[in-house]
């Protein structure tokens, strides 16, 4: 199965030869559209990062296939494992397999190699910060696993030089953190903790501690109008959040070592 990005990919069948996969991103694919861009906007403001606009409107393919090009090149060039670039003609971008998701790993895994598994990509996500760097897409969809190395996709979200290096590298682990909480919640808020604990372990120069203290009454906020509907109050989403929010507030209380 292949990694799974935005945009369209169509995969190229290698010569017999050549066993390994290819994917080619092409600048004709659905972009993101008004409505969806809002919701990204919003969403993000609310939860105190800055989004700019222009960084979440998509309207020219080639554009962003570009940008994804250039960070790509530039990102192995520092010597980071991303996708390499096989080839690129301003239309289509063609590059090479690097691992299967990680999400599709912990769909296999027990649970405690999914915690194990979890807290190793906030700790390899930490030191990818810590060297300077930024994802902006950094779901557990665009994180490959070849079973040795973790690998990172997906480089089209504009977020610099529009917004401060520390806020995006916050946003990074907020969206890794939030595409992890199908498998974080049943494990409880204690696992949530672990995770932010790992992140943490390799000193990236954010204040990770004082953003989550700001953010964590946003989001209480949030749980409680949602709990006064009995159809939300029961959710699974709602289960999710609150599994986030004990682990949130429990590394939020704990003294730093």
């Amino acid at each position: 199965m292949p990694a799974r990005v935005f945009g369209i990919i169509r995969p190229i069948l290698p010569a017999p030869t050549d066993p390994t996969p290819r994917w080619t991103k092409t600048a004709e694919r659905p972009l993101r559209g008004l409505r969806k861009a809002m919701g990204v906007w919003v969403f993000a403001h609310f939860i105190g990062v800055p989004v700019p606009w222009h960084a979440v409107r998509q309207s020219d393919g080639a554009q962003l296939l570009a940008f994804e090009h250039q960070r790509l090149q530039a990102l192995a060039a520092a010597g980071e494992r991303v996708p390499p670039v096989l080839a690129f003609d301003g239309h289509s971008l063609t590059t090479g397999h690097v691992g299967q998701t990680v999400d599709v790993w912990l769909e296999r895994a027990a649970p405690p190699e999914q915690l194990r598994l979890m807290c190793a990509a906030a700790a390899d996500l930490a030191a990818f910060h810590a060297r300077g760097h930024w994802h902006g897409g950094a779901q557990v969809r665009n994180l490959a696993w070849d079973g040795e190395h973790f690998a990172r996709l997906d480089f089209e979200e504009r977020l610099r030089p529009g917004m401060a290096l520390s806020t995006v590298q916050i946003y990074d682990l907020l969206q890794l953190l939030l595409s992890l909480a199908r498998w974080l919640a049943p494990q409880g808020p204690a696992a949530v903790r672990q995770l932010l604990d790992a992140y943490e372990a390799d000193a990236p120069a954010v204040d990770l501690r004082g953003f989550l203290r700001r953010l964590l009454p946003r989001l209480h906020w949030v749980e409680r109008v949602a709990s006064w509907v009995p159809r939300y109050d029961r959710s699974r989403e709602l289960s999710r959040l609150r599994a986030i929010l004990g682990g949130m507030q429990a590394f939020v209380d704990e003294r730093p070592s």
